[in-house]
């Protein structure tokens, strides 16, 4: 009995000691995770991916370094390096199968998910639609695990509300999610009714009697100022942005939007550039002044848009110096059109409430 007793103990010391062995081997993996977010926050993705890998070397089942290696693959690829739309869900794929009730990586794996089906609807193959059905399938996922994920329902809304049919539109079941949120978030029910209101709505208007509901909400300021850049007026739009910049800091980010309007400007009318392009160069280097100073990867991308307005007003001296700059900060800055996506900033181990929409370009 007292050998049977010994041996028992002895198992159960062993088994205490694996799972600590375990813990402190995925609390190890976890912490170079955050280093490599880190890594990837300074301009040194490359690093970043080369430490992930040694982790899940060590590894193969620390889900945040899945997770944190689709986003960096994710984050390269916008900005021009070798990753594809593939590896990006093969990564957080294997970060799901590792953490299945991970709301963090679910979210993530959806807009994973729309992204791949949002590039295949401007090549136009014929498998949109159930891409698009597979990302809506994942959102639905999302919010079984967290009904009040506003974020992920403000996508379906969107996905249901704009597509057609044919592409997996539904107006029913975008008038349905849009009514949740009417029920139960001020801001995102606001979202959703403006989402899915007719072409001629007073959008201006509409944020306007928000706000005036709620004057020091940040988030209704931006979409205010959002909505008078769809009017044309981007001086109502940056009275609103300021505004939704005092309230909180981390907007700084919007003065870009003002750069961005007026850039698309000199693109629909090439006969506006001596006005237009000197605007958005001072809400450029406005951004590139502010504080909190921006990241590492939006100061390159911020840099990147300089070098565009200088190659376009042949200052090709100036161009090349900005965009060596622009590529010592960071050689993967984003060389999209839109603004960087937000949720690729977040620290991998925060519960993203980041939400932009795939159908506006502000």
């Amino acid at each position: 009995m007292k050998n049977f007793i010994y041996r028992a103990l002895i198992f159960t010391l062993m088994v205490s000691v694996s799972a600590t062995a375990l813990f402190a081997s995925n609390s190890g993996g976890k912490k170079q995770v955050l280093e490599a977010y880190e890594l990837r926050m300074n301009g040194k993705a490359d690093e970043a991916l080369f430490l992930l890998e040694s982790v899940l070397t060590e590894d193969s089942t620390v889900a945040m370094a899945h997770y944190e290696m689709a986003r960096t693959k994710h984050y390269m690829l916008v900005g021009g390096g070798s990753a594809g739309i593939d590896d990006v869900i093969e990564s957080i794929n294997r970060a799901v199968t590792y953490e299945p009730e991970n709301i963090i990586y679910a979210y993530y794996n959806a807009i994973v998910r729309f992204l791949h089906a949002y590039m295949a609807m401007r090549q136009g193959p014929e498998e949109v639609k159930s891409r698009i059905s597979e990302s809506c399938q994942r959102f639905e996922k999302v919010l079984e695990m967290k009904p009040d994920y506003h974020e992920a329902r403000m996508y379906l809304v969107e996905i249901y509300g704009k597509l057609p049919p044919e592409m997996g539109g539904d107006s029913a079941r975008a008038a349905g999610h849009a009514e949740k949120l009417i029920k139960t978030d001020v801001f995102f029910g606001a979202m959703a009714k403006a989402a899915l209101a007719a072409e001629d709505f007073d959008q201006p208007g509409f944020w306007k009697d928000a706000l005036a509901a709620d004057s020091r909400n940040p988030l209704l300021m931006k979409e205010l100022g959002k909505a008078y850049l769809y009017e044309g007026d981007p001086a109502t739009a940056e009275k609103y942005f300021e505004e939704a910049r005092k309230a909180d800091p981390a907007n700084n980010i919007l003065v870009l939007n003002l750069a961005r309007y007026h850039m698309m400007t000199v693109r629909r009318n090439r006969d506006l550039a001596g006005e237009e392009l000197p605007l958005a160069k001072k809400f450029i280097e406005k951004y590139l002044s502010s504080t909190p100073g921006p990241l590492v990867p939006l100061k390159a991308y911020a840099k990147g848009l300089l070098v565009i307005i200088e190659r376009f007003s042949g200052n090709q001296a100036e161009a090349e110096k900005l965009q060596a700059e622009a590529t010592s900060l960071d050689p993967y800055f984003s060389k999209a059109s839109g603004l960087p996506e937000m949720l690729l900033f977040v620290p991998p181990d925060k519960i993203v409430r980041h939400y932009s929409s795939f159908f506006r370009p502000f």
